[in-house]
């Protein structure tokens, strides 16, 4: 699903009754957040389920690419707070489908583990490579 069809599929879920999760935090806060859908999923919401696994899916789909263009050693996936095991499982899914064997035999593909300071610290380690760097 696409951006806007994304967003109308989950708003269409809430209001319909299809996720009573996902309906009645949009009745109290008028949005929906990937913290809601991360919060109805963790509740067992098969709806929250569904978008996480398709969002997965995407995400798969793009990171098949770079791997099949790259052949990277890892590959680390930030910014899903929440998200983490469903998206993982589904994005792995994904890439060993459309990647070849020999450059995903070996691919660790994991979430991140500093969270959102993640690009502070990649920022200041960049700093600090340049300004350290012998050359």
């Amino acid at each position: 699903m696409r951006g806007r069809s994304r967003d109308r599929f989950l708003l269409t879920a809430a209001r319909s009754g299809r996720s009573a999760r996902l309906a009645a935090r949009l009745e109290n806060a008028g949005e929906l957040t990937a913290a809601d859908v991360s919060a109805a999923a963790a509740a067992g919401d098969t709806v929250a389920l569904e978008l996480i696994r398709e969002g997965g899916q995407r995400l798969g789909q793009v990171i098949a690419g770079l791997v099949s263009f790259f052949n990277p050693g890892l590959v680390v996936i930030g910014g899903v707070t929440g998200l983490g095991p469903t998206l993982l499982a589904s994005v792995r899914t994904q890439v060993s489908r459309q990647s070849l064997p020999l450059a995903t035999r070996n691919l660790p593909i994991v979430l991140d583990e500093l969270g959102p300071t993640a690009g502070v610290i990649g920022a200041a380690r960049l700093i600090s490579d340049h300004v350290f760097s012998p050359a």
